[in-house]
């Protein structure tokens, strides 16, 4: 069986552009849903942004009046396919000022915050969560093989 070939499209707000390794991102989320072994490929957007967007977002999706650092907006319809076969799985939105925050606190660096971001976010599209413990373990089981494939480390994370 061949591997699907996942599309990937990343959107940095200019004042963003020089602190992100666009195809460092690409990489991380294309790893990630290649670990799944998906055979209909998949398209994924990833938007790194400012806090104020993220707030906005949060708060009207979530009901949260907060800056995340990362939100997921999941889009895969069943059946519902491009015409090139492919199927729209979602969105990652970043916010960079909360993930650059929280890669001081965790002594990590901005790149690899950012990579964890994107692969949490994809594997939230891809429909795991972290609400029960069990679920929690796994998906940091994941994000770590995932980043592991893309060489990147974050032994903090666990």
């Amino acid at each position: 069986m061949t591997a699907a070939r996942h599309d990937v499209d990343i959107l940095v707000d200019p004042a963003f552009v020089h602190r992100v390794d666009v195809d460092a991102l690409e990489r991380c989320v294309r790893e990630t849903l290649a670990s799944r072994r998906l055979r209909i490929a998949r398209v994924v957007a990833v938007r790194v942004t400012d806090s104020r967007t993220v707030r906005r977002l949060n708060r009207r999706f979530r009901g949260e009046d907060t800056a995340t650092d990362v939100l997921s907006f999941n889009t895969d319809f069943d059946g519902l396919r491009r015409p090139d076969g492919s199927a729209e799985l979602g969105e990652i939105v970043i916010a960079l000022p909360v993930a650059a925050r929280g890669a001081r606190q965790r002594n990590v660096s901005l790149a690899g915050e950012l990579a964890l971001l994107t692969v949490h976010g994809t594997l939230h599209l891809l429909g795991f969560d972290h609400e029960e413990p069990s679920e929690d373990d796994l998906m940091k089981r994941l994000e770590l093989d995932a980043l592991s494939r893309v060489g990147m480390s974050l032994a903090a994370r666990i």
